[in-house]
């Protein structure tokens, strides 16, 4: 899977959490399969343009699962605290109506908001498990920062376990489901100890794709490289750089592309 698609990936799981929908209901929703939303959450279909337009007809910020920034319409919903969309109690949105021509009607009606009420020790994990969930994403975020060209955030990470525990927040997860949750973070934990020990034993390999990377991406701009080394490095020599600065100029290049593309 592409980078691109697993940062949409993602994005789309953190909406769909926001929204509060299961991924059942969104799936139902929008009129698609439980198994084809899941396969749009893990990066495995590309969401296409009808997609996205129903799923902006469920209050979802399309811009920000596309570029990551967030739209203005969907940071004042957020000010406001009102949801886009509110989800009937006992009953379907029913939100949309007609996905044409670009166009999205929606329509609401008995709607209201309903809170989950948390019940550690009882029917969800207690304030000690809680706080070892905590422990294992801080560190997931560190080990991302320091392995991945584009680390997944705090709200990521969360997210991505939100959903695969079926919940809207990590403390509705059930008591009974708290290994699940530790071992999927522990194992996301094992990968990326794994990612990073492959970069220390191949490290000239690992130097050697750094280095083709960044004079692919800046064979036009030469001289934006040497600026950005000088200036941060007080060099000119990708040689001269250690890994952790090598990972610095890999990432600005890969930014800077970004928005050339973008714009």
């Amino acid at each position: 899977m592409d980078t691109l698609r697993e940062d949409i990936a993602i994005r789309l799981i953190e909406e769909r959490t926001r929204l509060g929908y299961s991924q059942s209901d969104m799936a139902r929703l929008l009129d698609i399969s439980t198994e084809t939303l899941r396969r749009y959450e893990v990066g495995a279909r590309e969401a296409g343009v009808e997609f996205l337009a129903k799923s902006a007809g469920l209050g979802v910020d399309v811009q920000y699962i596309l570029t990551g920034v967030k739209s203005a319409n969907a940071q004042m919903a957020e000010k406001s605290n009102q949801p886009l969309v509110h989800i009937a109690s006992g009953g379907s949105a029913n939100v949309i109506n007609e996905v044409s021509g670009g166009v999205v009607n929606i329509a609401t009606r008995n709607v209201t908001q309903v809170k989950a009420e948390v019940k550690p020790n009882e029917e969800h994990i207690s304030q000690a498990q809680a706080s070892v969930l905590k422990k294992l994403v801080d560190d997931i975020v560190k080990l991302e920062q320091a392995v991945k060209q584009k680390p997944k955030s705090h709200q990521a990470v969360w997210s991505a376990l939100n959903a695969h525990c079926k919940v809207t927040r990590y403390l509705l997860i059930p008591f009974g489901d708290f290994e699940k949750a530790e071992k999927y973070l522990r194992m996301w934990i094992g990968r990326l100890n794994s990612a990073k020990k492959a970069s220390k034993t191949d490290n000239s390999s690992w130097r050697n794709r750094k280095y083709a990377y960044i004079k692919i991406n800046t064979k036009d701009t030469p001289e934006w490289l040497d600026e950005y080394m000088n200036k941060h490095f007080d060099t000119d020599s990708l040689t001269e750089l250690d890994d952790e600065q090598l990972s610095k100029v890999y990432s600005a290049v890969a930014s800077r592309k970004k928005r050339t593309k973008q714009s």
